[in-house]
């Protein structure tokens, strides 16, 4: 009893003489995302901060068009490693820096940082072949003379196999200005994609491809090879899987749309001609299975006979005891 009235006395005693704990302080991050490339306004760009590349508690934000490639963290104080990637870009193909180079961000309480990332150019890919990597850019045409740019809208559609849901890119450039855009095709936008703040003019389909699909398992098919902003630039693509070339195809986004008659076609059977029909032959029924015991009254009384013997044996053993008993 003693002991316990000495440690109750003496974690008191301990507890004031310890040094005073605070909590950590904390600091504002501002993370956003400068000049914006039309061909990527459908793309996300991931920033992690944390204490290092192997932190796995590192704080991740996300710069897109729902927050304007704007975002505002609060960060406990400490150093954090910062870095930056477009989504769905395992490659690198746009690489991205902080504009006044900062790698490693020293956070203090109560302070304010800004962290603004930017497009670095070209990609390691690009800078050293000289060559995009998924496409190849084709010649310029002369636009007419009275050619004057303005905001238009270009699109590309999928017609896929059922249960398709892949994340697609798809490559349109414009043929006056040589812009190339990237549009992103995902199942959750019914598979198609449009960029309305494209330069008006004629477009030409490059390639598409599917994220990720190093084996090319995907193919790619499209229609219209040309298309101009005036009469409407939205591109059509069928999707071939190669694991399962015969798979029903749809194009979810153009249902009741004509250009889905492909499609149709596709799936109809190539051999499939008028026929007589048929008059089908008469299927013998299968009659249930029956014992092949003969209706003999002498068998089913066989069927008792263990039932009998066993009721008998019981019997018999039960008298035995009761003689064999004490008596008394």
């Amino acid at each position: 009893m003693k002991r316990v009235l000495a440690i109750l006395l003496f974690v008191p005693f301990v507890m004031a003489l310890a040094p005073p704990c605070h909590a950590a302080g904390k600091g504002e991050v501002a993370v956003s995302l400068v000049d914006v490339p039309s061909e990527l306004q459908e793309r996300s760009v991931l920033i992690t901060l944390g204490s290092g590349p192997n932190d796995t508690d590192a704080v991740l934000v996300t710069l897109n068009g729902l927050n304007q490639y704007s975002q505002t963290v609060t960060l406990p104080e400490g150093t954090y490693y910062c870095n930056a990637a477009v989504q769905y870009d395992a490659l690198n193909d746009w690489p991205l820096r902080e504009v006044d180079g900062t790698t490693f961000l020293l956070v203090e309480d109560g302070a304010q940082y800004e962290l603004q990332y930017e497009f670095a150019g070209e990609s390691w890919f690009t800078e050293v072949t000289g060559q995009t990597r998924y496409y190849t850019p084709l010649p310029l045409r002369q636009p007419p003379a009275d050619y004057l740019p303005e905001a238009a809208q270009i699109s590309a559609y999928l017609t896929a196999p059922a249960g398709f849901s892949q994340h697609c890119i798809v490559y349109l450039q414009n043929l006056y200005s040589g812009t190339v855009y990237a549009l992103d095709v995902y199942e959750s936008n019914q598979l198609a994609a449009v960029c309305t703040e494209a330069d008006s003019g004629l477009y030409a389909f490059l390639s598409a491809r599917v994220a990720g699909d190093a084996a090319e398992r995907y193919q790619f098919e499209c229609e219209q090879k040309e298309l101009n902003t005036d009469d409407g630039a939205s591109f059509h693509l069928t999707v071939t899987d190669t694991k399962n070339p015969d798979a029903e195809l749809g194009t979810p986004s153009r249902d009741e749309n004509t250009a889905v008659q492909r499609a149709a076609a596709y799936n109809a059977p190539s051999t499939a001609v008028p026929s007589a029909t048929q008059t089908p032959e008469p299927t013998p029924s299968q009659p249930v299975q029956q014992s092949k015991k003969p209706a003999n009254p002498f068998w089913n009384v066989l069927d008792f006979l263990p039932i009998v013997f066993i009721g008998a044996g019981l019997f018999w053993f039960r008298q035995k005891n009761r003689r064999g008993g004490p008596k008394g």
